[in-house]
């Protein structure tokens, strides 16, 4: 079995479950820590998600805290996460809830082609 970042449980070093909705190739093309360290974002390709965990302060476990459609980076305001779809040949802007983790699609995104990564630049 073939790990992937779609864990329903904590984790400490490594994922040992696909997530449900699985598609074939999926695995983890980036993982970004917010500003402020609380959070991991895991970005699935083939599950075409982002994994979203929160980071004990005192252990440094995961806990899965939900997964929002599409990879990304977060800038150093920790406001947005930019996320690279390879296939859809955008960038799209979610919103990112300092206090929860959670993500939100804006509607807004950046037409590219064939994005494989984004990057921020100070």
């Amino acid at each position: 079995m073939r790990s992937t970042m779609c864990q329903e449980d904590s984790l400490s070093s490594t994922v040992s479950r696909p997530c449900r909705q699985r598609r074939g190739g999926n695995h983890c093309a980036d993982i970004q820590i917010s500003p402020d360290g609380r959070f991991l974002y895991g970005s699935n390709r083939g599950h075409d998600s982002i994994a979203v965990f929160s980071v004990d302060p005192q252990t440094g476990m995961l806990a899965l805290v939900d997964y929002t459609p599409c990879g990304g980076a977060t800038p150093p305001s920790g406001r947005h996460l930019f996320s690279a779809n390879q296939n859809a040949d955008r960038i799209s802007i979610f919103a990112r809830d300092s206090a929860t983790g959670r993500l939100a699609d804006t509607g807004r995104s950046i037409d590219v082609g064939t994005p494989m990564c984004v990057k921020i630049v100070r």
